[in-house]
């Protein structure tokens, strides 16, 4: 009898043993596997949307026209060889006009152009809400 005692003491100690090394061990485990899954849905994501994964014709045609762009060209040539009309088209009363083609830079960041008296500005990532922001046409702003 003395003898299955210690021997259940003994089974009993190392069951709890090995359930104190798994619960330690259970937050390593359970963030590598976080880790890879995100890792995994980051990759079939980017499979899935090429603009993200930056091999979509249109972004880099655009892409590519922009880095071709210096302040003071034309806005019409440059317009036309993106070759698609864009997203959104404001202007103000100061004579500044936007130009924004969405999805250039990743799916959601956009590409403006910004020209006054059909000159080029100013390019790049940005969106025309942001470019044509009352405070950029003050003294001291963006385009004073």
């Amino acid at each position: 009898m003395e003898w299955k005692r210690s021997n259940v003491r003994i089974c009993q100690s190392g069951l709890l043993l090995a359930m104190i090394l798994t619960s330690a061990c259970t937050p390593i485990v359970t963030g590598q596997m976080a880790e890879g899954g995100l890792s995994a849905a980051k990759t079939a994501f980017g499979a899935l949307s090429p603009t993200a994964a930056g091999t979509d014709e249109r972004q880099l045609r655009i892409q590519n026209t922009l880095n071709e762009v210096d302040v003071g060209d034309e806005v019409a040539p440059t317009l036309e060889k993106i070759g698609e009309p864009p997203r959104q088209k404001s202007g103000n009363a100061k004579g500044y006009t936007c130009y924004e083609f969405p999805s250039v830079y990743s799916s959601s960041e956009s590409a403006v152009l910004m020209a006054r008296e059909g000159k080029v500005v100013f390019y790049g990532n940005s969106r025309c809400t942001e470019e044509m922001n009352d405070a950029n046409f003050r003294a001291g702003g963006k385009y004073q």
